[in-house]
């Protein structure tokens, strides 16, 4: 089979979602990028996660004028943009889609509902490549599709009981009021009255108080558990304790 015969397959096999076997022996897959989908929650991603299975190849679209990353290459699942190849990592792929010098596909290599959305989907991007064409030893890990690293995975539990040992042995630690919710709109009240007089003024994004009892943390312990590291305009470190 000619390569252009292969490609031409290959291309028409995206559309029903799977390549046949047939075209797919004499073949290898070169990885050149496996990442997790950037922006998924915030275009189509999440309506159709419950959809998506392993192997489901995407169509990837450039996006030259994109307004906040002229790099930008988005990801499409079944005619639905589910977010980009993150801007980190997208230079070197969006010039080589510009130069059309390689047939570039994408699929989905593992799916994890339990983390944030962010995690939720991981993909490989990568071209075909004759199986004649041997690899150098050192080369052989762009065979092979390897395990995402899930940084919010772990066991609520435990992430929660090693946070709040480091938020109780710090003293930098503040509540944004403004981020508050509306169905804790008492520990709000309470904060104000009684720790409005300790105002962090250079830390952005809202209006922050420092809380030292840790008595408060206690309880808020009980009803909470997102605990971020944030710093301010001097470079000092605090630990804020979101209430959600």
């Amino acid at each position: 089979m000619h390569r252009s015969e292969f490609l031409k397959q290959l291309l028409s096999s995206v559309i029903v979602g799977k390549l046949p076997i047939s075209i797919t022996k004499d073949f290898r897959k070169i990885y050149l990028l496996q990442c997790f989908v950037a922006g998924f929650r915030h275009y189509l991603g999440m309506e159709h996660l419950n959809e998506m299975q392993e192997g489901d190849l995407l169509e990837i679209i450039r996006e030259p004028e994109n307004e906040y990353d002229e790099c930008a290459i988005a990801l499409h699942w079944k005619g639905h943009k589910i977010g980009f190849i993150p801007k980190e990592t997208n230079e070197i792929l969006s010039k080589l889609l510009d130069a059309n010098a390689l047939s570039i596909f994408a699929v989905i290599t593992h799916l994890e509902k339990n983390t944030k959305p962010w995690e939720n989907v991981a993909v490989a991007v990568y071209f075909i490549q004759e199986a004649d064409n041997q690899l150098p030893a050192h080369a052989n890990y762009l065979t092979r599709i390897e395990a995402p690293h899930y940084r919010t995975l772990n066991s609520k539990k435990d992430k929660k009981t090693k946070s709040f040992k480091t938020l109780m042995e710090s003293s930098n630690r503040v509540v944004n009021l403004d981020g508050i919710p509306d169905h804790l709109e008492y520990v709000k009240e309470y904060l104000q009255r009684y720790y409005d007089s300790h105002k962090i003024t250079n830390l952005k994004g809202g209006k922050y108080v420092q809380v030292p009892d840790d008595g408060i943390y206690e309880y808020f312990h009980s009803i909470s558990e997102e605990i971020t590291e944030i710093v301010d305009d001097l470079g000092n470190t605090f630990l804020e304790f979101k209430l959600v």
